[in-house]
């Protein structure tokens, strides 16, 4: 196939840029005066000469989280390989002075990517670069600067700190208000530490080679790695080596001695706690219409997963949705949303009555006027921590498609039937594996049922690029979800996605999505599921203008197109139009590796433009950026008018030009009325648009 590239996975990112860099935030703090001893070793430190130093790293960025509103700043940035760690300085003027302010070794900032500097005042702004570290502690250049102005305003109370530590994990959780604001590596005793339950009784700075001394038991404290066993440092978090302290590495002790007061409670815990942060990204195709009807195949609730169904409607006349839950194996259970005009509704579905834990369920959802329904699923999978977010399938199908599938390295593809009719189902799947014949599945689906299939389990599916067809005696609803772990990425890139099925190919397909380089890989996934090859052309909208990229599918086949790799195409924002003499199928996926909201997401195309679309899912709350990709295939200009409908009843609207060949991103969270608030969305348009709803996210547990 002449200019597609067939991958076995995912490529490496390149680092660039950032592309939506927030380089702003609001906050209050509280003052920490940093240990003077800690503040002369940062300025001792060895600094390598020009042309030897390590890179500072990319991506400096303020983030946003909500636990740390009116108390610190935060900082993230994008991990960089074969360093050791990450010295941060900060200065009240852009120009400088520049002083050291804290440290983080590079192991603690791969698993936990934040940087959190307590010691800011009401009202200032700050200004912050970060240097790497090699392994001699040789430090390099600062890199870019990033602003943060503190708001004014304080909590009226401090928050209510506390520190679990976990023996399994090897970990230090550090809580305020029962949030987890930061999380170290730690080393507990090899012969053990004792469990229970503790207070800090006193900071003693220096104690037996040990900086940062605190004691949280007569004889027992949590300090600095000892400085004559700097060589046993890479065990932390992974071995117990201590004599019963918990140790913490050198560059990170001093954060927790001025972080906890006398009094901390201090928690000592055999298994494990767990709650690393949820990360990563969605993206969800728009609704053409509203419906009375609306089916999702996919659905799980558990300590690790949490579902919402999101519900709008966009009427003047108020609207009851009855919704069924199919658990697989169990009894239904209903519950009825009642929705005023113009309001979105969020439906926890953990807090479902009666709905069984753990079990894979389907939603089947009536309404007696017309309504918007998305679901979002936020989830730990096995250490796969991510979320999705789709739009329900509006009616049922006897033929499903998908072109997207992969069972190698650490993703794990699943099909999720959902049969609510009164008869049963038999079903013929088609896998069609890139180069290798393809592989069948025929099954018996009973009457109100919602079946899932782990295609890495299939016989010889392992490790294989699919792409599925699913014919059907009965008309069903089809869910493709894929769970990742993507370890030869640098910057550790897991997390999950799901996309609903395409009901028929098509010879024209729109993705208003897509970004290459900026911590971005994108792939377009192509399934010819014909019996001729298919002449295809796809037509990337960039801000330099239309690049068009041309290839011949072979017939039954699935092939992946890696956008990155395409000349022009290396470092770009940009819609996609695809054209085919042939009906194909066409998919997206796109991996970040920001390191904050590293993670991915699969997209299906829309094989039309439309005027009008919906969303039912929005929010810009705390670590959420929400964004709205408009495409114009057109070659007239296009007047787009958002109006978005927040959760508290109030309206806000919006319009912005979109030229012809273009793709125009709204950034939601900048839009004055929808800071920090879940709103759903409408969007209308005097000329034919695609549209797509991205967000992503880290949010603490």
């Amino acid at each position: 196939m002449q200019g597609m590239h067939v991958s076995g996975g995912p490529h490496p990112a390149k680092p660039h840029p950032p592309r939506r860099a927030i380089v702003t935030c609001c906050r209050a703090g509280l003052a920490t005066v940093l240990l003077l001893s800690f503040v002369v070793a940062l300025a001792a430190g060895a600094v390598a000469q020009e042309g030897t130093s390590p890179a500072p790293p990319e991506g400096l960025d303020v983030f946003e989280r909500e636990a740390d509103r009116g108390l610190r700043v935060t900082l993230t940035w994008n991990h960089r390989p074969r360093c050791a760690g990450y010295r941060v300085y900060r200065a009240a003027e852009a120009e400088g002075p520049y002083e050291p302010v804290g440290s983080i070794s590079a192991d603690t900032m791969e698993a936990f990517p934040f940087f959190l500097d307590d010691g800011v005042e009401a009202g200032a702004t700050y200004y912050y670069r970060v240097s790497s570290l090699d392994a001699a502690t040789i430090e390099g250049p600062p890199g870019s600067t990033v602003e943060a102005k503190v708001e004014e305003a304080r909590r009226g109370a401090g928050p209510g700190k506390s520190i679990v530590v976990s023996l399994a994990d090897q970990r230090a959780y550090f809580l305020e208000n029962d949030v987890i604001v930061n999380i170290l590596r730690c080393s507990t005793g090899a012969g053990g530490t004792p469990t229970g339950s503790y207070r800090i009784l006193a900071h003693r700075g220096w104690v037996s080679g040990c900086a940062y001394w605190m004691d949280w038991r007569p004889n027992y404290g949590m300090h600095a790695w000892p400085s004559y066993l700097g060589a046993y440092e890479e065990n932390l978090g992974v071995t117990p080596r201590s004599h019963g302290c918990v140790r913490l590495h050198p560059l990170e002790a001093y954060w927790p001695y001025n972080w906890a007061p006398d009094g901390t409670p201090f928690t000592v815990i055999a298994g494990s706690y767990g709650r690393m942060p949820i990360k990563g990204a969605s993206c969800s195709t728009g609704a053409g219409a509203p419906s009375k009807t609306w089916y999702f195949p996919e659905g799980y609730v558990d300590a690790e997963f949490e579902e919402y169904l999101l519900l709008f409607n966009p009427g003047t006349e108020a609207v009851v949705a009855r919704a069924v839950y199919y658990p697989e194996g169990h009894e239904s259970v209903r519950e009825d949303y009642h929705l005023p005009p113009g309001i979105r509704r969020t439906v926890p579905v953990n807090g479902v009555p009666g709905l069984p834990q753990s079990i894979g369920h389907s939603i089947h959802i009536e309404a007696d006027g017309p309504l918007v329904a998305q679901q979002s699923e936020y989830f730990n999978m096995a250490g796969r921590r991510g979320g999705h977010s789709v739009t329900g399938a509006d009616s049922l199908s006897r033929s499903w498609y998908f072109a997207e599938g992969y069972t190698g390295a650490y993703f794990s593809t699943y099909l999720l039937l959902f049969n609510p009719g009164e008869r049963a189902a038999k079903v013929h799947a088609t896998y069609y594996v890139a180069g290798a014949p393809s592989f069948f599945h025929d099954f018996t689906m009973p009457p109100a049922s919602r079946g899932t299939t782990l295609v890495n389990a299939l016989p010889d599916m392992l490790g294989k690029e699919v792409a599925v067809r699913v014919d059907s005696s009965e008309p069903l609803a089809a869910e493709r979800t894929v769970y990742f772990d993507w370890t030869g990425n640098p910057n550790y890139v897991n997390g999950g996605d799901a996309s609903m099925g395409i009901a028929a190919p098509s010879k024209t397909w729109y993705l208003a999505e897509g970004c290459t380089g900026h911590f971005f890989d994108e792939y377009l996934l192509v399934l010819n599921p014909g019996a001729e090859a298919a002449a295809v052309a796809m037509e990337f909208c960039t801000p330099a203008g239309p690049l068009v990229h041309r290839f011949v599918m072979a017939p039954f086949s699935r092939g992946t197109v890696a956008v990155d790799s395409l000349p022009g195409l290396e470092s770009a924002e940009a819609g996609v139009i695809v054209t085919s003499d042939r009906e194909i199928v066409v998919e997206r996926s796109m991996y970040t590796t920001r390191d904050s909201r590293r993670g991915g997401h699969v997209s299906s195309g829309v094989p039309e433009p439309g005027r009008d679309w919906y969303f039912a899912e929005g929010y810009t709350g705390g670590t959420f950026d929400e964004y709205l990709l408009v495409m114009n295939p057109g070659d007239e200009p296009a007047s787009v008018n958002f109006l978005f409908h927040t959760e508290g009843g109030q309206s806000v609207g919006a319009a912005f030009p979109v030229g012809p060949k273009t793709r125009f991103t709204l950034h939601v969270d900048d839009i004055p009325g929808l800071e920090w608030t879940g709103s759903a969305a409408e969007i209308h348009s005097d000329r034919p648009v695609a549209v797509e709803q991205t967000h992503y996210f880290c949010i603490p547990r």
